[in-house]
């Protein structure tokens, strides 16, 4: 999970009070007022509300924090909320949104009742607190998120509930940023639904962004909306905001390399990410946390950017910065995800985009040590992740045997995972017709889904490419680095991959040109990265 640094919110947040008892009825709009977080730099959100005077600054704060994913900082706000007015609904409401990270996968529903259940006992209850019409349909549709059905249902009342409230108040930015982002957490049910869904988030996003640019929702959800070759670059504008609308937030440092990654700005994507993992060193120090809470999803898009750049030395240094930081964890009783596998991650994604395969010292890395109690879609992920990875790993060492055993734990779902693994294994048996057969098929699967951020896998279209290219079939190869890159522009293993191939064709010129994009982005590769660029330049 990311955890992120204690933000601040120095630009203007403004606020007005409704109609509640003991509550001064005037509609009041005001800066965000000087305080213990005076100075902070969260962006400016407004959201007229019922709350008492001394509930709003924490309240706005909290709400802002949401927008940039501070989840853990939101949470603390919104109970600060509650503490300055303990009937005020929204701060509850405010901080079961803070356990609802799907997203990333991680859904805390029961937390969110719990904490729901200090409002009222029953949904009823709770919505008789809220004293104005619009704070009742905030309410309905959180309630909703929270349900007792399965999530998809959860997600789809919550849909509904955010649809009604912004038909009701369509000026209300707070709503639509809410509606923006759930719709990115439905689950589609056809890829035309999929495809409607994210034209309508990057439509919400959009026009927040354009009425209130400093408003952190809109250029972050829009980011989101848009993380996919297809849209990246209705969302490159945002991305070059966000991280100056909220500074204090690790994750607006970090989101806009989304954007970077998918139009292949590497330079972008690593000063993103040197000072979002700054930025999450500092929080863990302020909050005096564990390691295992750095966020080393950032750290892996600073690595992938570094291995784009052809800085091969400073990819490397960070398996070294990981297993340093994380040195001396009880990974049988420790709760984190992403530090748990990032070992493992950190020295795959190196060793693919490398070469270099001597990172696991000449054999199969063990198995993660998992704790039973962590469960969940993004553990599962990350499991089967690292399992595909183990079956790689294996191959390429040569233990068919343990690669085999490994590659039959992936589910019959990892289509991609198991054709890739199936073609290595076929090409150690000298079975060149299913080594190509498996990696087409594993190609053609990967063409038809979006790509998001670093590999998880080897590239397959890159990986087939490879095979082509090692049997004489350059021109093949040529097509499936093309294809490559079409998913991923401007990816530099493709162009150096491409460039190879199109020499192996006689086409000299077209190789030229591959390489004059490799060049452009290894302008800070290292010595011997740009050596064999120029040795490539005179064959």
């Amino acid at each position: 999970m990311q955890r992120l640094l204690p933000l601040t919110l120095a630009s203007a947040v403004s606020f007005a009070l409704g109609s509640r008892p003991a509550v001064a009825q005037d509609v009041m709009h005001h800066d965000y007022p000087p305080g213990a977080h005076a100075g902070e730099r969260l962006g400016t959100v407004s959201f007229p509300n019922s709350g008492a005077p001394a509930a709003q600054q924490p309240f706005l704060r909290g709400l802002a924090l949401l927008h940039s994913f501070e989840y853990d900082d939101a949470r603390t706000a919104f109970r600060e909320a509650q503490r300055a007015d303990s009937g005020f609904a929204m701060a509850y409401w405010g901080e079961a949104l803070t356990f609802a990270q799907l997203l990333w996968g991680l859904d805390y529903a029961d937390s969110a009742r719990v904490s729901l259940a200090r409002l009222g006992p029953t949904r009823d209850a709770r919505l008789a607190r809220a004293t104005t019409e619009r704070e009742r349909r905030y309410g309905a549709a959180i309630e909703a998120l929270f349900d007792t059905t399965d999530q998809k249902a959860r997600v789809r009342g919550y849909l509904a509930g955010l649809r009604a409230l912004t038909a009701a108040h369509p000026k209300d930015l707070e709503a639509r940023a809410l509606l923006a982002i759930a719709l990115l957490m439905a689950e589609p049910d056809s890829p035309a639904e999929a495809k409607r869904l994210t034209e309508e988030s990057i439509a919400l996003a959009q026009s927040i962004f354009t009425a209130s640019p400093n408003h952190p929702g809109g250029a972050h959800y829009l980011i989101h909306a848009a993380d996919n070759p297809q849209y990246a670059s209705r969302g490159l504008a945002a991305a070059r905001a966000y991280a100056k609308i909220a500074p204090d937030a690790e994750h607006a440092l970090h989101m806009p390399s989304h954007i970077f990654v998918q139009v292949g700005a590497w330079d972008d994507v690593v000063s993103s990410n040197e000072r979002a993992w700054q930025a999450s060193r500092a929080w863990v120090k302020s909050h005096a946390v564990p390691n295992t809470e750095l966020s080393f999803h950032t750290l892996w898009w600073l690595q992938y950017g570094y291995l784009q750049q052809g800085r091969f030395g400073a990819a490397k240094a960070l398996i070294d910065t990981v297993d340093m930081v994380l040195d001396g964890v009880d990974w049988a009783t420790s709760d984190a995800i992403d530090a748990r596998y990032a070992p493992a991650d950190f020295r795959f994604l190196y060793a693919i985009e490398s070469g270099d395969w001597s990172v696991f010292g000449g054999h199969t890395p063990a198995a993660v040590v998992v704790n039973p109690k962590v469960t969940g879609e993004r553990a599962q992920y990350f499991a089967i992740i690292e399992s595909y990875g183990r079956a790689f790993v294996a191959a390429v060492l040569g233990d068919t045997a343990l690669a085999k055993q490994v590659v039959e734990s992936l589910p019959e779902r990892s289509v991609i995972s198991r054709g890739e693994i199936a073609g290595l294994l076929a090409r150690a048996r000298g079975d060149t017709a299913n080594w190509i057969a498996s990696l087409h098929a594993a190609a053609k699967m990967d063409a038809t889904i979006g790509h998001l951020g670093p590999p998880s896998i080897f590239p397959p279209q890159e990986l087939l490419g490879d095979a082509l290219l090692a049997l004489g079939r350059a021109t093949d190869a040529v097509a499936a680095y093309r294809k490559q890159l079409e998913l991923t522009p401007n990816r530099s293993r493709a162009l150096r991959e491409l460039a190879r191939a199109q020499r192996a064709v006689g086409d000299t010129a077209g190789a030229t040109t591959t390489e004059a994009r490799l060049r452009e982005n290894w302008r800070r590769a290292d010595a011997g990265a740009r050596a064999t660029l120029t040795s490539r330049r005179g064959s």
